[in-house]
Parts: C-alpha cells; structure tokens; sequence
C-alpha cells in the first residue's frame, strides 16, 4: 500500500494547483473575452490626469494659427469690432460713415489707438479682442477709416479730408463760442445717446423732426436753459457735469441742426 505522507500531500496539492493555474492561463489566452474580463477585474479603480495641451497638441493648435503670425486689420475687425461698428451700435461710429469717423481721425492714428487701447464709452478695452497686440488693433483701425474713406495706413496717421472737417468745424466754434462741432459729437455720443439716441424717458430721438419742432420753436436759449439746469427727466447738464455752458449749447446746437 502507497504510504502518504504529509510531504507527499504537500507536493502532490502544489502540483494540483500549478495545473490548475497553467489551465487557467490557457483558456484565457484561448478566450478573448475572459482575458478582457481579467483585465478589468484587475484595472485601476480611477486614473489621473493632468490638465493642459500635450506636447502634440500645442503644436495642432499652432499649425491652426499659423505659428502665431499676426492678423491682418480685415481679420480683427469681421471678429471683433463688426457687431457694433457694422451697425452703429450704442453709438460706435459705423465703418463706411465718413462723417462719423472724419473727427476721430483727426486724432490720429496712435490716438485712435490709445482709445480702442483703453476703451471709450460703451467700447470695452481692445474692443473685446484681449488677445489682440498693438499692431493688430491698428491695423483694424486703418482698415476702418480705410472703408469709411479716409486714407490711413496701419504705421502712419489717419488724415481726413479737409474739405469736410475743417470748414463746419470752423463755423460751428464761431456759432458755439469756440467750441467746435467734433467736441459737440463728443460729448453726445458720451452722454446724450443713450436717451437721445433711443428716446428713453421721453427724450426727443436725434434726426426726429416732428419731435425736436415744438422744442426748437421754443428758441435756442430755451432749449439751452433746459440743458443746463435740468428739465423732465433730463438732469441738469445732461450727466455730463464736467462740460461748460458752451459746450452743451454746441451739443444743443448740433443735435438741433441733425434734427430739422
């Protein structure tokens, strides 16, 4: 009789179970899907992962911008500055309207720049494009005054035609008490638009003649007492409390004369 013995038993269940375990691997190594149910059973519970482009990446989204090449003045304006200089929008001068944008130019160029630089009125700094450089907002504003007839270049300054800036500046300052007709739109586009402009809390909508004819049969001085001191809805200088009695007789004037 075969005597078993307790390192017999030990050899013969390790054997046992290297069988067992050589099968195993075999059938999963045969079966494409319990070798996938291992590898889930053994996977990871969670995996980690860091934020940001890889190195490939990077690259795809500089091949889409062309290495980080400037764009060109056309480029900005159709992406940035269109939904309100294409329209007029909350008073921006619209592109193709020379006598909108002939007293900005007279700023010239670098001073056109400085303003899209930090803003104005209802315009954010850089016009929305935060991401734009100096060049790339000039070049937009070349291309605006170029489109509204102004001869500009992206490098030089903006000149307008002197024929329809100089002479009714002239004679508006010698109407308004030297105060010319580009510091009148000015100060409208500033501070009277956004009830003039719309005919908010009844105010009388600029280029509305049937509007403005009753108040202009008043008179001028009328309509600039009213200006000043404050009349219905309209305070006293029109919020615009850093402006003199002549300007805001210009800017009456102004908007009389758009209104008749």
């Amino acid at each position: 009789m075969y005597k078993v013995t307790c390192a017999n038993f030990t050899r013969l269940g390790s054997t046992l179970l290297l069988g067992l375990f050589l099968a195993a691997g075999v059938q999963a190594a045969d079966d494409p899907m319990q070798a996938e149910n291992i590898e889930a059973q053994i996977a990871p519970v969670g995996t980690v992962k860091v934020a940001g482009k890889s190195a490939a990446g990077e690259a795809d989204a500089a091949a889409e911008t062309g290495g980080g090449a400037a764009r060109s003045g056309s480029d900005i304006y159709n992406n940035f500055c269109i939904a309100c200089h294409g329209s007029g929008v909350a008073g921006a001068p619209k592109t193709g309207d020379n006598a909108a944008w002939a007293p900005r130019a007279g700023k010239g160029l670098d001073g056109l720049l400085e303003t899209a630089t930090n803003g104005l009125n209802a315009m954010p700094p850089k016009g929305t494009c935060a991401d734009c450089s100096e060049d790339e907002l000039r070049g937009a504003i070349a291309f605006m005054l170029n489109e509204s007839g102004i001869e500009a270049e992206a490098g030089t300054a903006a000149s307008a035609p002197a024929s329809e800036t100089a002479a009714p500046a002239k004679a508006a300052a010698a109407e308004s008490g030297g105060v010319d007709v580009a510091r009148a739109k000015e100060i409208y586009q500033s501070k009277c638009f956004a009830c003039h402009g719309t005919g908010a809390a009844g105010a009388p909508v600029l280029g509305k003649a049937d509007a403005w004819a009753p108040r202009i049969d008043k008179g001028m001085d009328t309509l600039v007492k009213h200006a000043v001191e404050g009349f219905n809805a309209m305070p006293p200088m029109g919020t615009c409390m850093d402006c003199s009695e002549a300007e805001m007789r210009a800017v009456v004037e102004h908007m009389v004369a758009e209104s008749q």
